[in-house]
């Protein structure tokens, strides 16, 4: 998946218009996303992409799309 197919997803799941969501945009504060909404969110990105819910050891790991992309496809933070 690349970053921009990420992003749309993100968009879809969040409501969040996909071209606000930028790879440091911080999901709380630039985003709006709030911790309930966060959760949903990385339930449906795990659902979505087939990935481990365990992967998220801390929150420094999804504070950001970029962080968060990073967290589940490796590479360099976008």
């Amino acid at each position: 998946m690349t970053f921009e197919q990420f992003k749309e997803l993100i968009s879809e799941i969040s409501h969040v218009s996909v071209e606000d969501i930028r790879g440091n945009a911080s999901f709380k504060n630039d985003l709006g996303i709030d911790s309930l909404q966060m959760v949903n969110l990385l339930v449906e990105i795990t659902n979505n992409t087939g990935s481990d819910f365990k992967i998220f050891t801390n929150s420094d790991s999804f504070s950001t799309p970029s962080k968060l992309y990073h967290s589940l496809f490796g590479g360099k933070e976008i």
